[in-house]
């Protein structure tokens, strides 16, 4: 018989040994990092105390932002390697990460424990009561107030869900039918927001891959963004769904969601020839119930939200997933399913044409990413630069007499389809410069004589429009060849190239090396042709629009490891066109802009979201709360719905897609709802109107 203490101490060791060898790899792959981004970065960092205090902050940020989980002896204790990070990564050691991972396990078991007790009886929502900025700001200094803290931040989003989800009648309500509901309402939210707690914990603390691989990740992660913010640890999925985006064929199950009015997620659409159209067991109108990822256990998905879900969805490329869903008439099924990489459909993120038709008749083209040409190889045929060309085609045949380019919300990608695209407006020339580590310059051109269009041209851009956007839409502006018209853009201008996590690799054979990680380096800095950049600062417009998303995105410039701009010399080739009258556009426009509703009414968002922003205590009183909203529904008349301001134009089909709408009543659908959104754009009206006057001015 074996001796029962000599097993026991196997399983112990066991699994030690498998820890410590986990850690070991992870520091192993931190140092390989700052190795590799020396090796390769524009402009990298040195590995310092600063940049030490960086990666410390970063790791209780990506942790912890709500300062829950931690108690403040964790935080003295962890803050002994505040300067001493570095040291770490240069001696490839372990003690910081060990600890933060012992720490933080042991934390999420204790919040586990504590949301359960917090969750046995109603919270009592008609007390006097604050929660303060000092406590926010503050890690609890013991399990009890990490109790009192956990409880209050519940409260806290119960309240502004409850406050901003009131149905629009409820003021008229009686004072009983109000409590009844407010009641009702306080219990469901509390029941999802306990058990949302208990999935965010028990995905960290039951992660397939284990908590000290997930912690690793995000060391590595936040070891990479601290050269700068587009510098990025990749495992493997996120390598794949990084290139497969790019290529615009995605890992899908091939399902589009919507949230169940009482709560949790249905299906809303298949995508045709996904593997969910291809399995017939999903319909529309199927209710998630549980996901059972291959080989971990079945999570509860009855009322979670659309982007928790989402997010679940994320969690592989490859495993296979079980899911149990609810049909409308309430019967159960278990459908198996498994991502496949999947083409877009074409009309699902690719390029849209459509015709404004007023006083005069003006071409609309929206685009929504620079995707490159993956299903031939690269050759060119089915990239975006190519979709808009021939998009422009058609539309001159309707006799258009302006063209509006709407890159707003289009993050970028391809910086080879950006210079495509710019040739369709120039004639040849340089379009954008690059700049490498080691001082050199190239030179982005277009090589193709002639343009498919030389119009008068609009293009729209807003603080989303990055990177390929930027490059395309700053070169048309120094040639004079474009008004750029909307807010300015997000402020990227860099280059970055993924490598295999080696350190023996070259630019030469970075094919053929493979590794289990990947890092995405920025290995160069982008230039206008005029020899200034739109990083940090982005794009600013010729004509400057009111923009919501001020209230709402962080930009390039606010991001703390934001490579700074600098100037080069002007690419001596570089011959713009005739100024354009921008001054007298401005001005022209101005007064629609400063009397229009919608702008008026973006203004004052803004302004409001910005001054809400600010740290203040909040009242954990719903009456307070209910109060305070309708003191700010009262404040503000006006609204962010659609203009409303008289239409000058109505938009319609190029004869192409109109007789391609007759044979498809999905695609008919989606076009109409398309087609009203630009009918509604205050942006677009914009556009719209500067094209108007361009045509005017010109001789």
């Amino acid at each position: 018989m074996k001796n029962p203490a000599a097993a026991l101490i196997a399983f112990i060791i066991i699994p030690a040994l498998a820890y410590c060898q986990t850690a070991a790899k992870i520091a192993n792959d931190a140092f390989v990092i700052t190795r590799m981004v020396n090796k390769f970065h524009v402009q990298p960092r040195p590995v310092d105390d600063a940049f030490s205090t960086y990666v410390y902050n970063g790791m209780l940020t990506k942790t912890d932002g709500d300062k829950i989980f931690f108690i403040q002896d964790d935080i003295t204790r962890l803050s002994a390697y505040t300067t001493a990070i570095d040291d770490e990564i240069k001696h490839r050691k372990t003690g910081y990460l060990n600890l933060f991972t012992s720490l933080y396990a042991q934390r999420l078991k204790q919040a586990d424990s504590l949301i359960t007790e917090i969750a046995k009886k109603p919270f009592s929502l008609n007390v006097p009561e604050k929660f303060t900025v000092a406590e926010k700001n503050s890690y609890p200094l013991s399990i009890g107030d990490m109790q009192l803290k956990m409880a209050k931040t519940m409260k806290a989003q119960i309240i502004y869900e409850l406050t901003d989800d009131l149905p629009s009648n409820f003021r008229s309500f009686t004072p009983v039918k109000q409590k009844k509901y407010l009641d009702s309402a306080q219990l469901s939210l509390q029941k999802k927001m306990t058990e949302s707690y208990k999935r965010r914990i028990n995905n960290i603390s039951q992660n397939p891959y284990g908590i000290t691989q997930y912690m690793g990740n995000l060391y590595c992660e936040t070891i990479a963004s601290a050269f700068d913010p587009h510098t990025e640890f990749l495992p493997p999925e996120e390598k794949e769904n990084f290139e497969s985006e790019l290529g615009k064929q995605p890992f899908l199950f091939g399902f589009t969601m919507k949230a169940d009015k009482n709560g949790g997620v249905l299906i809303d659409g298949l995508e045709p020839g996904s593997p969910a159209f291809k399995g017939g067991q999903l319909k529309k109108g199927d209710k998630f119930i549980t996901v059972q990822w291959e080989g971990k256990p079945p999570v509860d998905v009855a009322d979670i939200s659309v982007d928790e879900f989402a997010a679940l969805m994320d969690e592989s490329n490859h495993a296979k997933v079980l899911f149990t869903i609810k049909r409308p008439d309430g019967t159960l099924v278990k459908v198996p399913l498994q991502k496949e990489q999947v083409a877009v459909n074409d009309d699902e993120g690719k390029v849209k044409s459509y015709i404004l038709k007023g006083k005069n008749t003006v071409g609309y083209i929206y685009l929504p990413d620079f995707y490159e040409d993956w299903e031939t190889g690269n050759n060119g045929l089915n990239g975006c630069a190519n979709d808009v060309g021939r998009e422009i085609i058609k539309l001159k045949k309707e006799n258009i007499t302006g063209l509006i380019i709407d890159l707003r919300y289009n993050g970028g990608g391809s910086a080879g389809e950006a210079t495509e695209l710019a040739g369709i407006f120039i004639d040849a020339g340089p379009v954008e410069q690059e700049k490498e580590r080691d001082g050199k310059v190239h030179t982005f051109k277009d090589i193709d004589r002639g343009t498919i269009y030389d119009g008068p041209l609009v293009i729209l851009v807003n603080g989303e429009s990055a990177s390929a956007s930027e490059l395309l839409a700053g070169s048309l502006q120094d040639y004079n060849r474009a008004v750029i018209v909307g807010s300015p853009t997000y402020g990227k201008a860099t280059a970055q190239v993924i490598f295999p996590m080696d350190t023996t690799v070259t630019f030469d054979n970075i094919q053929q090396v493979q590794t289990e990680n990947y890092l995405k380096i920025t290995v160069s800095k982008l230039y206008r042709v005029n020899g200034t950049t739109a990083q940090f600062n982005g794009v600013q417009p010729d004509i400057l629009l009111p923009d919501v998303l001020d209230a709402y995105i962080t930009k390039e410039s606010a991001e703390a490891t934001a490579l700074r701009p600098t100037t080069i010399a002007a690419n001596k080739y570089y011959e713009p066109y005739p100024p354009l009258p921008i001054k007298t556009l401005a001005a022209s426009v101005q007064a629609e802009i400063d009397s229009s509703k919608y702008f008026n009414a973006v203004k004052n968002f803004v302004a409001d979201a910005k001054q809400q922003k600010e740290l203040k205590d909040i009242s954990l009183n719903l009456k307070d709360a209910i109060a305070a909203d309708d003191l700010d529904k009262r404040d503000d008349d006006s609204t962010l719905d659609k203009d409303k301001s008289p239409k000058k134009y109505t938009v319609q089909n190029n004869q192409f897609e109109a007789d391609r709408l007759k044979t498809d009543s999905t695609l008919k659908e989606l076009n109409e709802e398309f087609t009203k959104q630009i009918t509604d754009d205050a942006y677009i009206s914009i556009a719209y109107d500067v094209l108007d006057k361009l045509k005017a001015l010109k001789p």
